[in-house]
């Protein structure tokens, strides 16, 4: 079965913790990693580096991609969507603040920036909080 999207997920992490970010004009948002879409023709390694960048507003150094996993979820109006996760990693120099606010400025599907606020867990807290099932692959992480 084919994809309906190809999606890029990083784990970033300093100092053993890992970057999520919630979103404070969403509360019901429930914590995530910074990613996104692949787009047409693009490498995922490629994409990787750009959502991170667009959503975090840091340059990350080099990526190890970690594996893929395949989402599905459920829509309200009983569809399935299928995305095909390819999970990297990035390790950060400890010298990133303790939290931040960045807006997404290009959104998946247009619309308004997205404002996001980062901060760091535990990966022991990330295992029990990330939500839309973005912790499958933190066990690969060295």
């Amino acid at each position: 079965m084919k994809p309906d999207a190809l999606k890029v997920l990083i784990y970033a992490t300093c100092r053993d913790r890992l970057l999520v970010f919630d979103e404070p004009d969403f509360p019901d948002v429930q914590w995530q990693v910074p990613g996104g879409t692949v787009e047409h023709g693009e490498d995922v390694a490629e994409a990787a580096s750009r959502e991170f960048h667009e959503e975090t507003g840091l340059t990350p150094g080099p990526l190890t991609q970690l594996g893929t996993h395949d989402y599905r979820f459920s829509l309200k109006n009983g569809g399935t969507v299928f995305h095909r996760r390819h999970y990297f990693h990035v390790g950060l120099d400890s010298n990133q603040p303790s939290t931040w606010l960045h807006r997404e400025l290009t959104p998946f599907g247009g619309g308004a920036p997205i404002l996001f606020r980062f901060f760091w867990i535990s990966l022991s807290e990330a295992r029990a909080k990330l939500g839309y099932g973005m912790a499958e692959c933190l066990p690969l992480i060295g």
